[in-house]
């Protein structure tokens, strides 16, 4: 799962993927000051989502999942051949 923020708008997009379903999903979320609200807006995600989020919140808000920490790692052939 990744996070992209969009702060002048206090909204943030969610990017995962469900691995039981095969299916990514994205979604947008009210987090004004970097603090999402999970219960503004949600009622029409699928609940099993709001929990796993509501589990994860502190992580989220904090930035751990934000796209701007990742570092690109790209796949050297010769070194695994």
């Amino acid at each position: 799962m990744f996070v992209f923020r969009f702060k002048h708008l206090s909204y943030l997009y969610c990017v995962g993927m469900d691995y039981t379903k095969k299916a990514m999903f994205v979604v947008n979320l009210y987090s004004p000051n970097d603090d999402v609200q999970l219960d503004f807006n949600t009622a029409h995600y699928p609940s099993e989502l709001i929990r796993h989020l509501k589990e994860e919140k502190t992580k989220i808000d904090s930035g751990f999942y934000s796209i701007t920490t990742w570092e690109m790692q790209l796949y050297d052939e010769q070194s695994h051949s």
